[in-house]
């Protein structure tokens, strides 16, 4: 498992990103009561440490207010990578929507867990998982899309060949 300390300045970019984003229609009806901003300081963070780890075609760029939906959040050898937060410490699972690990695959599912019980908060790069294993994970839904449920206990540590 990899930390990484969170900054005010990662804290104050996420959350210009998702006030942006809230003023286009397509993120005029999410994060209500959610705290979205930590899954994106996991996702920029875990980006951060990925480039200077791996060779990085695409970096992750935060949420995107164009109206596009992106593809994926990173490319890595050729390798399409999604960072996927558990954005409050005690949370057990990662939770990818069934839509989009079915019609959207990307190859490796990146494991990232914000921890807010430390001051500096912290980001945990946890380990991966790879799309074909999430397809074997129970269909749970709560509020909104149905999702995978894949506990952080199975993700695999990331290595120099984790994207080979």
């Amino acid at each position: 498992m990899t930390t990484l300390t969170v900054t005010a300045e990662n804290i104050q970019f996420a959350k210009q990103q998702i006030e942006a984003f809230e003023k286009i229609e397509a993120g005029s009806w999410r994060y209500t009561n959610v705290e979205a901003w930590r899954g994106i300081v996991c996702e920029l963070l875990a980006s951060k440490w990925l480039k200077g780890n791996f060779k990085v075609e695409q970096s992750a760029k935060g949420l995107d207010d164009s109206g596009i939906v992106d593809d994926c959040d990173m490319i890595i050898n050729a390798k399409k990578v999604e960072i996927k937060s558990a954005t409050k410490n005690h949370f057990r699972y990662l939770i990818p929507k069934i839509h989009d690990v079915r019609d959207k695959p990307k190859d490796i599912y990146i494991g990232v867990k914000y921890n807010e019980t430390v001051q500096p908060n912290q980001v945990h790069i946890l380990g991966y998982i790879q799309r074909s294993e999430i397809l074997k994970f129970p269909v749970k839904q709560n509020k909104g899309a149905p999702y995978y449920e894949v506990p952080l206990s199975q993700l695999t540590p990331i290595t120099p060949k984790t994207f080979d």
